[in-house]
């Protein structure tokens, strides 16, 4: 007989997320209502924590089937009765795909930091109140005035449930920007196109000193830790990266044996500092070079990881 699965996407891009009112209750109570039916749960990406203790509180004592797309964090309660799957489609099918075109890809070696035109290449996807603050940060200190990056339009419908005490408060000014540094809007379908994404960010590796990662919730650490196939590209490029993550997702990328070049921050101020801080070995051609010329084991290294993370996957890790 086959198992009857019940999917449901928390993170709603429209929706208000661990805020816990009324309508969103009421969806994440159609997961309970699927988990007491005898339904195989399936929460797809990411989990608040709020939106956990709603639905572990409502199935106390009973028993069932979850997946997850990412091990629930330690402090998270877990019914006995509880068995939870961490199934990861998503990233087993890019780390595979990754792995079967690392030969249209050759190491970068002997990177010369004084062809660099440019300091970081930054990617952005959606839009996020998390990396949105990011990036109003790094837009208004001009971290980013030599760099290569996207950013979506600003979009007040997803801001109305917002009321977070940032330095930098969220503004509707800023203007999309794709990579290719125009100011036209992508569609869904050309975000997620990474058949031929990652050959025309490949080009974009070649010019810059680093490429930084902004995982999706970034810096949230009421979610869980999922990491997206953003941080993917770098390692395959042999490149080197710096990731902005939240703590969940800081620790998924060590278990699979995954390291920024740079040590991750846990803030928006300290990633502000760090790239500040880069950004001025960056500008000093001596400097510049060595800090490549460090870059390789760690490089190395992460293209191993790369190699054996189907096997890490398939473990649940």
């Amino acid at each position: 007989m086959a198992e009857n699965i019940f999917k449901i996407l928390l993170n709603r891009p429209a929706g208000s997320i661990g805020i816990m009112d009324e309508d969103e209750q009421q969806f994440v109570q159609t997961a309970v209502d699927a988990y007491l039916r005898g339904e195989t749960v399936s929460f797809l990406e990411f989990i608040h924590s709020r939106q956990w203790e709603y639905f572990y509180q409502r199935t106390k004592n009973k028993s069932g089937r979850i997946q997850v797309w990412s091990p629930l964090p330690a402090d998270w309660p877990v019914g006995a009765d509880m068995q939870i799957k961490v199934w990861h489609s998503h990233n087993y099918k890019f780390a595979s795909e990754f792995n079967r075109l690392k030969k249209s890809f050759p190491v970068q070696h002997h990177r010369q930091s004084k062809s660099f035109d440019h300091e970081f290449v930054m990617l952005y996807g959606s839009w996020q109140h998390e990396r949105e603050t990011v990036m109003q940060t790094l837009e208004r200190l001009h971290i980013l005035d030599r760099s290569i990056y996207s950013r979506p339009p600003q979009i007040a419908e997803y801001k109305k449930h917002i009321n977070c005490d940032y330095l930098f408060p969220i503004t509707s000014e800023a203007e999309p920007r794709t990579i290719e540094q125009t100011h036209s809007t992508i569609s869904h379908e050309q975000r997620f196109c990474h058949e031929s994404n990652i050959f025309n960010l490949f080009d974009a590796s070649k010019t810059a000193h680093c490429w930084v990662v902004m995982d999706c919730y970034c810096l949230n650490n009421d979610m869980t830790g999922t990491v997206t196939e953003k941080v993917l590209y770098p390692i395959l490029y042999g490149v080197p990266f710096i990731y902005i993550g939240n703590h969940e997702q800081r620790l998924t990328l060590s278990r699979w044996g995954i390291r920024p070049s740079d040590l991750a921050r846990a803030d928006v101020r300290s990633v502000a500092e760090q790239m500040l801080w880069l950004q001025s070995i960056f500008r000093d051609p001596e400097l510049a070079q060595q800090w490549q010329d460090r870059q390789g084991e760690t490089i190395i290294s992460n293209l191993r990881a790369l190699e054996n993370l189907p096997a890490v996957l398939k473990k649940g890790l």
